[in-house]
């Protein structure tokens, strides 16, 4: 009876690490708080299931996929990038939009933030925080909003880049830059009193942020399952919560 009982404990253990998987998800930085507490929901019914995130600028994220990392899941900033994966070969199925990103201004200084978009006029100003557009869609829609404001010539001088979105919010709470132009999901939790102006949507290009499962998961159920989730009502309740828009 000891050797049966044994044995049913070493198939149940067995059993156990032939069910779990794991897959590797590169997320867009703008959405690190989001998808951290997304996972631990999703979590929740899959307990033995491992979803490992990477975050950083899409671009270099694309680069690195398309250099043989190997992403599961790749949840870029814009739709740019998932249809260039989808273009190159690498991807399964077309790109999904999961959230609507927004940009926000930032600063920590509350007589700055008072003066609103006007504050990139003020000689208090010497550094302004963006991300590179080369590598970050927040980037890019920054330097949209600047040029819509008319204000791109006179600050050209000033702006700071960071790596990607969330190294460009560290400017500003470190003081290295005086104010910013930084994802709003970024800002919305974590800055409660709200030394943040959010950005009129009709100043820069929609930001659909949008993921697709790659090939590497070919043979992964659990990036099926995952994907599905990121669009669920449950997980669209989390990016709501730190200040995306989703449909």
């Amino acid at each position: 009876m000891k050797k049966l009982l044994v044995i049913s404990f070493l198939l149940y253990g067995l059993s156990g690490s032939l069910w779990a998987e794991d897959i590797k998800v590169f997320v867009a930085s703008s959405a690190k708080l989001a998808m951290n507490d997304i996972v631990k929901e999703f979590k929740k019914s899959n307990p033995k299931d491992e979803i490992v995130l990477a975050f950083g600028a899409s671009g270099k994220g694309y680069a690195q996929l398309s250099n043989g990392f190997k992403y599961d899941v790749f949840m870029a900033a814009d739709s740019k990038h998932p249809a260039k994966i989808v273009a190159d070969g690498l991807a399964i199925g077309n790109p999904e939009v999961y959230a609507f990103g927004v940009v926000a201004l930032y600063s920590n200084d509350k007589e700055l933030m008072k003066l609103g978009i006007n504050a990139f006029k003020n000689d208090k100003v010497k550094h302004i925080s963006i991300a590179n557009p080369k590598v970050a869609p927040y980037g890019v829609a920054a330097m949209e909003i600047l040029t819509s404001y008319g204000v791109k010539d006179v600050v050209s001088g000033k702006i700071v880049m960071g790596d990607n979105i969330a190294q460009s919010v560290q400017f500003v709470d470190s003081g290295a830059a005086d104010i910013g132009l930084v994802a709003y999901s970024l800002l919305k939790e974590t800055q409660p009193k709200g030394e943040y102006l959010v950005i009129d949507k009709s100043k820069y290009a929609p930001m659909e942020q949008s993921f697709v499962i790659t090939k590497y998961a070919k043979d992964k159920p659990l990036a099926t399952k995952f994907a599905s989730f990121i669009t669920s009502k449950s997980a669209k309740a989390i990016f709501k919560k730190y200040g995306f828009e989703t449909k």
